[in-house]
């Protein structure tokens, strides 16, 4: 009896969290964001990380909050950058994807594999045309 009942937590929680990444999926957020590394917008990785270390216990509302009514200039490169307000999410939809972003962040995996972010990338690339 254990067994189902430990079985059917563990399959509720992995089907709550795919749930969470395809409403992310349907609601068009991959056109910007990215799991890892920069893209439009900032990845899930790093906007769970500051997240969670900027409001802790609170993270979730925050994310929440900033699906639903739209955020913009929050994070460092993207000052000018604006996410449109999601409003028409649900409660239960948006519970899951910020809970589903937040699953994104792992304290010992690299944001920026390469340990360099998109913006420095482009910068350099730009910087070595113009010195040819």
């Amino acid at each position: 009896m254990r067994k189902i009942v430990l079985m059917t937590i563990i399959t509720s929680g992995i089907l709550f969290a795919n749930s969470g990444e395809q409403l992310t999926k349907d609601n068009g957020c991959m056109e910007c964001h990215n799991i890892m590394g920069e893209k439009l917008a900032p990845a899930f990785m790093g906007t769970a990380k500051k997240n969670i270390r900027w409001f802790g216990n609170k993270a979730k509302q925050n994310l929440i909050k900033g699906i639903k009514d739209g955020s913009k200039g929050k994070y460092g490169n993207f000052q000018h950058t604006a996410m449109p307000a999601y409003g028409h999410l649900n409660t239960d939809e948006l519970d899951r994807i910020a809970t589903w972003i937040l699953a994104q962040y792992d304290k010992n995996r690299k944001l920026y594999p390469n340990g360099r972010n998109n913006q420095q990338n482009k910068s350099q690339n730009r910087q070595g045309k113009n010195r040819q």
